[in-house]
């Protein structure tokens, strides 16, 4: 995949819809482009961790061992929390179709956002999101136990 590929790619997510070009280019340029068979388990919870993964195509099956959390595709990413602390994977991600990824390194990641915050906030507006769908669930779960 060409870089000009990568950069339109970035841009149609949440996460980098709101960088520059020449921030995209950045980013773009640390991406590694992996095509991954329907099946395979890209790690599993209580693994290191050390990178993020961005869906250029296919679907991802998020689980904690057959607790499905989510179903991700398209421009969305996974593994983001890597991208900020080494801690262990929190779930499993596991694909469900093939898939074209976009896979990025934490110690490239840091280089390349030392000069731009804005990617970060990308990231935490994503995690926000998370979170609070996350808080949705657990109070309606709370009251259906009520």
């Amino acid at each position: 995949m060409l870089i000009i590929e990568k950069i339109l790619l970035l841009k149609n997510s949440d996460i980098f819809k709101t960088c520059r070009e020449a921030d995209l280019i950045d980013i773009a340029s640390i991406c590694t482009e992996n095509h991954i068979d329907k099946g395979v388990t890209i790690f599993k919870k209580s693994d290191p961790g050390n990178c993020m993964y961005f869906i250029h195509s296919g679907h991802v099956s998020i689980h904690d061992e057959e607790h499905e959390l989510a179903i991700l595709s398209e421009n969305e990413i996974f593994g983001e929390l890597s991208l900020l602390d080494s801690d262990t994977r929190s779930a499993s991600a596991t694909t469900i179709s093939d898939c074209i990824l976009l896979k990025i390194e934490q110690e490239l990641f840091y280089d390349v956002v030392a000069t731009n915050a804005d990617i970060l906030k990308g990231i935490m507006r994503t995690l926000c999101r998370r979170l609070r769908v996350q808080d949705r669930i657990t109070v309606e779960m709370k009251k259906n136990i009520q």
